[in-house]
């Protein structure tokens, strides 16, 4: 809905009122799926860490940036979903997980979503600087 300045309402969640670009059909995955794994403030700073390292992260680099309790979560919980939906390739031999074509064309949504979240979970976590 339109205010009479004209400008868009920036709480406005009609379609009509999404930004060029970000349409849920620009989405590689469907809607659904996208608002489950932004449900969880673990699975957001997963994909927040995932989406600024790139390329391929190993699990030593997950165990240096996150507490232990967070890398079992990723081994039973995060890793099996994402997998499922194709967003990361993960070699557990190798302890590599590396994004997808459908994980980097889920950056800028998940760029949207940080700008939005709590700056203590959309900090990317580097246990190296405590």
């Amino acid at each position: 809905m339109e205010r009479d300045d004209q400008q868009p309402d920036p709480t406005d969640s009609s379609p009509a009122a999404l930004p060029a670009g970000g349409a849920a059909a620009d989405l590689p995955i469907a809607l659904s799926d996208l608002f489950q794994l932004l449900a969880t403030d673990r699975m957001r700073q997963l994909l927040y860490f995932l989406t600024a390292r790139g390329g391929t992260v190993f699990v030593e680099d997950l165990e240096a940036a996150f507490d232990a309790d967070a890398v079992v979560g990723f081994h039973h919980i995060q890793f099996p979903r994402l997998v499922d939906l194709h967003i990361i390739d993960y070699d557990r031999e190798a302890g590599a997980i590396t994004l997808t074509p459908i994980g980097d064309d889920l950056r800028p949504a998940l760029e949207h979503v940080r700008a939005m979240d709590d700056p203590a979970i959309a900090a990317v976590p580097d246990r190296t600087e405590q």
